[in-house]
């Protein structure tokens, strides 16, 4: 009954990751007949719901040590679901997942944003978490993308989901601080003033806003 009311949906496919390049090949596949299954779902107009990837997912070592091979694996990997979505007209979000892979992610978010090939399709999205202490010059740095590709970017806002895992990880390291806020107040602080830079900027963003932990 939702659909007929031409409510948005994203499908996700929780706690996917690969370990090998078997279980990378799978997940590529799943990521394909969601799109195709998405895509039949008999909605029509300005109605698209889609689905959200996780690019841990799509390689077994997506890891910042290995960003000299996984980078172009993924960029074509997510490139060709990107291609299919656009195919299909369904969005595709590229889930967040912990602070040490934010630059390796980026790097091929911009590769798949500069294929000419996806000009005029505007269902490519990104998951940015409040929580982590570099949100809001995230967001500048996607408007920028935005501006440099020609197209507006969905950006998803949620407050985070690896807490304990990265304040885990900063005290194992002796990190002089941890890249997420430890207060949830001043996660619901970053959360507010991250959802009104996105909708200031609508022009470039097509924003989405989430709970999410």
């Amino acid at each position: 009954p939702w659909i007929k009311k031409g409510c948005r949906f994203s499908y996700d496919m929780l706690g996917e990751g690969a370990r090998t390049d078997v279980d990378a090949q799978r997940y590529f596949s799943e990521y394909r007949h969601a799109i195709e299954a998405v895509s039949g779902a008999g909605l029509s107009g300005n109605v698209h719901s889609g689905i959200s990837v996780k690019l841990s997912a799509l390689y077994p070592r997506y890891e910042f040590r290995h960003a000299d091979i996984c980078v172009p694996a993924l960029t074509e990997r997510l490139g060709a679901l990107a291609a299919l979505a656009a195919e299909k007209d369904v969005t595709l979000t590229v889930d967040a997942e912990e602070v040490d892979r934010l630059e390796i992610s980026l790097q091929i978010i911009e590769g798949v944003l500069a294929d000419k090939n996806l000009d005029g399709w505007e269902g490519f999205g990104i998951a940015i978490q409040a929580y982590q202490k570099r949100c809001l010059p995230l967001i500048g740095h996607l408007a920028d993308l935005a501006h440099s590709s020609r197209r507006r970017i969905q950006v998803r806002l949620v407050k985070g989901a690896y807490w304990d895992t990265e304040v885990k990880r900063a005290q194992v390291l002796g990190l002089p601080e941890y890249p997420v806020f430890t207060r949830k107040v001043n996660t619901d602080l970053a959360y507010i003033a991250c959802a009104k830079a996105l909708l200031e900027q609508r022009d470039i963003f097509v924003p989405m806003l989430a709970s999410h932990n």
